[in-house]
């Protein structure tokens, strides 16, 4: 038992000791093992810096790849064209090398892989740069957003536009704003006082807001909607006399159906008449429009903006184009001095009447019954764009006897063709021209002229004309553009009659002039037809200051008018106007 004893106390110790070394066993390797994970979250956060920092760099190279392609689009809009229209792939994503994928576009490198569209889609011209006009299509609806950009949903929303302060002074007060007029008398005779007295105005009202909306139907049908509005309508209370409350009017306001896949589109809604010449191709907002400061453009201009359908068809990769238009009728109405004429047993003629409704009940619509069609083929061969073009209207009348009547409906319209071609391509000089001949086409050009006068049996008679239009723009720098026009619109011949001892008719060489050069003499004494409004122009835009907060532009341009009558008792009537415009604009998303 002693023995027992005193065994028992040492196996004690014994087990004691080794207990308390297991737990310092465990201890020191616990905490070894933390210090192996500290070690390693340590490194892994060393790790997630140095990926951030990667991270970071490669976000900054490529917002700054981006904006130099930006830049690069806006310095030459046509490089973007070409990368696209010289692109075989069809593909909507690029990868770059080191497996950034941006949609629509190709990190690194300054050719854009996109699929491949029509040519004119993105061509931009020189007028919609001016202008701030949204143009180039959007490549992927979830790509990067550019300035004047929002994304909703599937519909991405581009604004346009500029804000204008413009100042003009004419040297005949013919009572305008920023859209100056030239035919039917506007310029006035010497016999008026405001022949002798110049006229000088300041306005906003040709500042544009404009809105692309767009979104794809499939990878290869888009809808496109545009709205253009500017502030150059007058209401029946419109003044500047306190606070100069003019009315907004809509400018262009249509809808597309763009089919990629088949070179096609379908435009419903009010824009440029399809006769206006295109820069290239027969894209809507590629129109070729004079680049003046004055809102009425250039005599031999030919254009409207009404309401319209049409279809175009592309041929050949987009080098080749044909379409139709169905576009809203109206004439340009000139009895002339001697007024209306009703033959023998006639009680009324009826050609035009009063607006009703919600048209303009201070101004006359032509009786048309059919709208004015208009048809053209154009070429991009390569080098230049070629246009030919055909116009055919309806204008129509009544005479009513007692009774009974007899209504008339004339076939009238023309043809004419235009170019554009690039002559020296580091300058981006170009020039172009463009001509119209036919009967009752007067309203297709800027000046005007009358489509129909008064015929011998009492119905309307469309009178024979021409424009013709010739113009030079280029860049000698970058940022500097020089452009010069000239233009004539033409009434070819007289249409005249006599009846009963008076004189009736367009041109009549019977009408009394002999008092257009006379001031204070009565109107009787100048009963002119207007034969032929001539004139040339010329002016520059100079891109003051340009960055991320847009384009603030600075345009001069100078004019000359020349505007003969034709011959009557007296001799032959002339005038002129000479005008000067100057233009502040700013383009907040240029």
């Amino acid at each position: 038992m002693k023995k027992i004893s005193r065994v028992l106390p040492l196996l004690l110790a014994s087990t004691s000791f080794g207990s308390l070394f297991a737990a310092s066993d465990a201890k020191a390797a616990s905490m070894d093992q933390m210090a192996i994970m500290e070690k390693q979250i340590r490194a892994m956060q060393s790790q997630l810096s140095t990926m951030r920092k990667e991270h970071d760099r490669e976000m900054k190279r490529v917002h700054e790849q981006l904006a130099q392609q930006r830049k690069a689009q806006e310095q030459d809009p046509y490089a973007y064209h070409r990368a696209v229209t010289g692109n075989a792939q069809n593909n909507t994503t690029a990868q770059s090398s080191d497996g950034l994928r941006l949609a629509g576009f190709q990190v690194g490198t300054s050719l854009p892989s996109t699929q491949q569209t029509s040519a004119s889609a993105y061509a931009s011209t020189p007028y919609g740069q001016l202008t701030g006009t949204p143009s180039a299509r959007v490549l992927d609806l979830y790509g990067p957003l550019h300035r004047g950009q929002v994304q909703i949903g599937g519909i991405r929303v581009t604004l346009g536009g500029y804000l204008e302060a413009a100042t003009f002074w004419r040297s005949r007060n013919s009572t305008s704003d920023i859209s100056s007029q030239f035919g039917g008398g506007a310029i006035p005779f010497a016999n008026n006082p405001n022949y002798h007295t110049n006229e000088f105005h300041q306005s906003e009202r040709q500042s544009r807001i404009a809105m692309l909306v767009e979104g794809d139907i499939t990878h290869k049908l888009r809808a496109q909607g545009y709205i253009e509005v500017d502030f150059q309508g007058a209401g029946s209370g419109s003044n500047s006399r306190q606070s100069n409350s003019y009315v907004p009017r809509s400018r262009v306001f249509y809808g597309q159906l763009i089919d990629d896949a088949d070179d096609l589109y379908v435009l419903g809604g009010q824009s440029w008449s399809f006769l206006t010449m295109f820069n290239h191709g027969m894209s809507a907002r590629d129109e070729q429009v004079p680049l003046v400061i004055d809102a009425q453009y250039v005599p031999g201009f030919n254009w409207t903006r009404n309401t319209q359908v049409r279809i175009v068809k592309g041929f050949g990769h987009s080098h080749y184009h044909v379409g139709i238009s169905v576009e809203n009728p109206q004439q340009v109405i000139s009895v002339g001095s001697g007024g209306n004429y009703l033959p023998p047993g006639a009680v009324a003629d009826t050609y035009q009447n009063a607006g009703g409704n919600v048209f303009n009940p201070s101004t006359n619509y032509s009786t048309d019954v059919a709208p004015d069609i208009v048809g053209k083929v154009a070429a991009d061969p390569g080098w230049g764009h070629y246009e030919m073009y055909g116009l055919l209207r309806f204008p129509h009348s009544r005479v009513s006897y007692l009774g009974s009547g007899r209504s008339k409906t004339d076939v009238a319209g023309g043809g004419g063709a235009g170019m554009v071609l690039p002559l020296e391509k580091a300058h981006k000089l170009n020039f172009q021209v463009s001509g119209l001949v036919g009967t009752g086409i007067g309203r297709y050009g800027t000046s005007n002229m009358p489509d129909v006068t008064m015929g011998s049996d009492g119905h309307i008679k469309p009178l024979p004309a021409a424009n013709v239009l010739a113009g030079l723009y280029g860049n000698p720098v970058k940022s500097l553009q020089l452009y010069a026009y000239g233009g004539m619109e033409m009434t070819r011949s007289r249409s005249s009659f006599n009846a009963g001892g008076k004189h009736y008719g367009y041109g009549n060489p019977l009408y009394n002039v002999s008092g257009c050069d006379i001031e204070g003499a009565a109107a009787s004494t100048c009963q002119a037809s207007i034969n032929k409004v001539v004139q040339g122009t010329a002016g520059l835009w100079w891109d003051y200051l340009h960055g991320d907060y847009g384009t603030i532009r600075l345009g001069a341009q100078y004019s000359y008018t020349y505007i003969t009558s034709f011959s009557g008792v007296g001799g032959t009537p002339h005038t002129n106007d000479n005008m000067v415009f100057f233009s502040m604009r700013y383009l907040p998303f240029q």
